[in-house]
């Protein structure tokens, strides 16, 4: 069947008509509520909109627990069953997020990364935006000494390229600027580093921008009493998001299985129950960290 043949126009209007009659219903993936003005990534909601939102569902009666997808019973042909879902484990989601599901009565998913319970610093990805996105001038040049070898930058900036950052999309688009353009080489050199390697150089680039190590106290992953509260919450499960958050997709079989597997059950463990949902770090997975999680 020629592609533009008159047969596979045919076939493909078939395919785009079958497709919208196909049961089907939808996740809602949040990480953090907060007043972001610089999110690269797209992980921050407000505690206003958040709000909206779940007001949305609660009126409609479109939320449902994540369980429910499991079955047939929350499929339906306008897609109209959603589940709330957070990957990470950020302490707002306690803070913020679950007082606004216990005024709508509705069920969330968070999914905890085993290393991340009662983490004294910030994840590397949000020291790497203090310091590249968040920052004022930066310093001309970057001698980095993470990723195979030491790396050196030049920052050609211009005026007011600081300010150009907040509302810039790092999978949106090519970036506008040269320090969006180290934000987005440095992200990608970090990811594939070790958990320690990864801190290290978030550490690094800090004092390189002179910004302060201690970021605000909402970004900061749950303390173990935090993840106690939300373990114990009637509209709470929880799910695992690996031991590190580390990138599945390169590393070994060994290692992926490893990072899933102990993941997995630290957070069983803190929780003190059985788990039967987990989230793959950065979307990131293949046919071996499918099997991984099958295995559980």
């Amino acid at each position: 069947m020629l592609k533009g043949s008159a047969p596979f126009r045919l076939w493909r209007a078939l395919k785009i008509r079958a497709r919208r009659f196909r049961p089907r219903g939808g996740i809602l993936m949040y990480h953090c509520i907060a007043d972001a003005p610089c999110d690269p990534w797209a992980i921050c909601v407000s505690q206003r909109d958040f709000d909206e939102q779940m007001a949305v569902l609660a009126d409609s009666r479109a939320a449902v627990d994540l369980a429910a997808f499991a079955t047939t019973e929350a499929y339906t042909r306008d897609g109209s069953r959603l589940a709330v879902t957070f990957d990470d484990g950020y302490v707002d989601n306690l803070t913020c997020a679950l007082p606004v599901l216990e005024r709508y009565e509705i069920p969330a998913t968070i999914f905890v990364i085993g290393n991340a319970v009662g983490r004294t610093r910030e994840f590397w990805w949000d020291g790497l935006q203090r310091a590249l996105l968040e920052s004022g001038p930066l310093p001309r040049e970057l001698d980095f000494p993470f990723g195979g070898g030491k790396h050196a930058f030049v920052l050609d900036e211009q005026p007011g390229d600081a300010e150009r950052g907040e509302g810039w999309r790092a999978d949106g688009g090519l970036p506008g600027t040269p320090r969006q353009q180290l934000f987005l080489t440095l992200w990608e050199t970090i990811v594939v580093l070790e958990p320690d390697e990864q801190d290290a150089a978030a550490e690094y680039l800090l004092k390189w921008a002179g910004e302060p190590l201690t970021p605000a106290a909402g970004r900061m992953p749950i303390s173990p009493d935090q993840f106690a509260a939300l373990a114990g919450h009637p509209l709470i499960t929880l799910g695992s998001h690996t031991l590190d958050h580390l990138s599945l997709t390169d590393l070994s079989p060994e290692r992926q299985r490893a990072q899933i597997h102990a993941g997995h059950r630290m957070v069983e463990e803190l929780a003190g129950r059985r788990l039967d949902r987990f989230s793959f770090p950065y979307g990131r997975f293949d046919d071996t960290a499918l099997a991984a999680v099958r295995e559980l």
